[in-house]
């Protein structure tokens, strides 16, 4: 059963000032109070219109899905500094710049130095025939070989067929290809390498601050004329893609790898807004969204519209309302668009390592994650029912006061609050703030099925839903900022 809040109540100022058309829909749910006059200004510029426009950008095939480490990263990261400019928010990163550069490692295979080498000095060149998507340190892998063939939606491998620690050269029909990789994963071979049509391409591995390099099996893709000649060399029937098959090879193969290295770094956007008394400026408030989302894989876009385009568009929208309102925060704003949260909140994480400004000046930090889509888990509670409904997580683990302030917030919303899942606390950027004694709240719309798939597009959107989940930071920012501290529960 969810706990839900409701605190909306009476109209809306702006369709009773005339500003929009009673048809314009409205970044609120139900009935609401006005927001406060000195907050006005700022809090009308937040529409889902311009969420749409924005989105549009972040989560358009051009930017590629937003990787780490990949070019469309960079391009988004680079849209997003140009808009801060055009805000006028102070760049305080590396520089002087809005980037807080991140240093990463980039592996990929030197594929004209792979080879695959059989009995009776027989080699094969990598360039051309190999592509490998994930490998490790070592410089060779050694093992008897296995010729698979896999068919139908549920394939099978022989239970006279042992696989752990040989090289697998297998093929597949369609109905297995999806499920294949992970069957024959779960055996635990040394290698395995998949044949295909047309041309193997390898991909890049990116190694971030604190994380060691990747170990496991080396595994890839062979071109099927690759595939004839190592068969042919091995004495293996020419037909065996042919007809499902399993055959094993006493005598061992060795695929050779060399790995390049390059030196690259992935950046953390960030821009400030300076707070209006000269006193209490010095001291600053947080508000967050990662940037980043899984990129290009397999051939496939991930474009991330909801995650966390949705997240990303709803903090540009506060940035701009606060340059805009005439009245500014106390003290200062920080904005940061985090990278690679995706692999493990790594960009948030250097942040709090790496501060810009002093972590004890942090009163409070303001996440927001995937607020782009009504959730939908297919148990009953469908996307319809959860119109106007939002999750707030961590809001009361610190100070009850952040929360509160929160809740009086929403009265100018009208959000339906669920605090039914602190499940995911520790699946997003906030909690690397926590860990430093600095209270947080994580606001977030829900899992739906288009989660971390190729199908997360901007048409599913509900953009009404980022305008007001902004608009509802934007006010609860300008409240924090006067605030001030923020304290953390001892039991913590």
């Amino acid at each position: 059963m969810h706990r839900i809040i409701t605190l909306s109540t009476v109209p809306t100022l702006l369709l009773a000032l005339g500003l929009l058309s009673p048809h314009h829909s409205l970044a609120q749910y139900g009935n609401v109070t006005p927001p406060p006059s000195d907050m006005a200004i700022g809090f009308d510029t937040i529409t889902a219109d311009q969420a749409r426009s924005w989105l549009s950008t972040l989560a358009n095939p051009k930017f590629e899905g937003r990787g780490t480490g990949q070019i469309g990263y960079m391009k988004a990261a680079h849209w997003i500094a140009g808009k801060l400019a055009e805000f006028n928010l102070k760049p305080i990163g590396d520089g002087e710049t809005y980037f807080q550069m991140m240093p990463i490692t980039r592996r990929s295979p030197d594929i004209k130095n792979c080879i695959i080498e059989g009995p009776d000095g027989f080699q094969l060149s990598g360039a051309g025939n190999l592509g490998f998507e994930s490998y490790n340190d070592q410089a060779s892998v050694t093992g008897e070989v296995v010729f698979l063939r896999l068919n139908g939606a549920e394939p099978s491998i022989p239970e006279t067929v042992e696989l752990r620690d040989k090289i697998v050269i297998f093929s597949t029909d369609d109905q297995a290809s999806a499920r294949a990789p992970r069957l024959i994963a779960a055996n635990r071979p040394a290698a395995s390498l998949k044949v295909i049509e047309g041309t193997p391409t390898s991909r890049s591995q990116t190694i971030y601050p604190g994380r060691g390099r990747r170990g496991g099996r080396v595994t890839g893709t062979i071109s099927q004329p690759a595939a004839a000649e190592l068969a042919k060399a091995l004495k293996v029937p020419e037909n065996w893609m042919k007809q499902e098959t399993a055959i094993e090879k006493p005598g061992d193969i060795t695929i050779r790898m060399r790995i390049r290295e390059e030196k690259s770094a992935a950046p953390n956007v960030v821009g400030l807004l300076e707070g209006s008394d000269p006193e209490l400026r010095d001291e600053y408030v947080v508000i967050g969204a990662h940037l980043d989302h899984l990129g290009t894989r397999g051939g496939a876009i991930y474009p991330g519209a909801d995650d966390n385009g949705s997240g990303s568009t709803a903090v540009l929208s506060i940035a701009r309302a606060l340059s805009l309102n005439p009245v500014k925060p106390k003290r200062s704003i920080l904005f940061i668009w985090f990278t690679a949260e995706e692999v493990g909140l790594i960009g948030s994480k250097y942040y709090t390592d790496n501060p810009i400004l002093p972590l004890n000046k942090m009163t409070c930090m303001f996440n927001i994650d995937m607020v782009g889509r009504n959730e939908d888990q297919g148990e009953g509670d469908t996307d319809a029912d959860n119109e106007g409904h939002i999750h707030l997580v961590g809001s009361q683990r610190g100070d009850t006061e952040l929360h509160n302030l929160i809740l009086s917030a929403n009265q100018h919303v009208g959000f339906q609050f669920e605090l039914d899942m602190e499940s995911v606390w520790n699946r997003s950027d906030q909690v690397n703030f926590f860990a430093h004694g600095v209270p947080v709240a994580f606001m977030f719309g829900g899992f739906h099925p288009d989660y971390h798939q190729p199908s997360d597009t901007t048409d599913k959107i509900n953009y009404k839903k980022i305008a007001a989940a902004a608009r509802l930071y934007y006010l609860s920012i300008f409240a924090a900022a006067d605030h001030g501290k923020f304290e953390m529960k001892t039991s913590e």
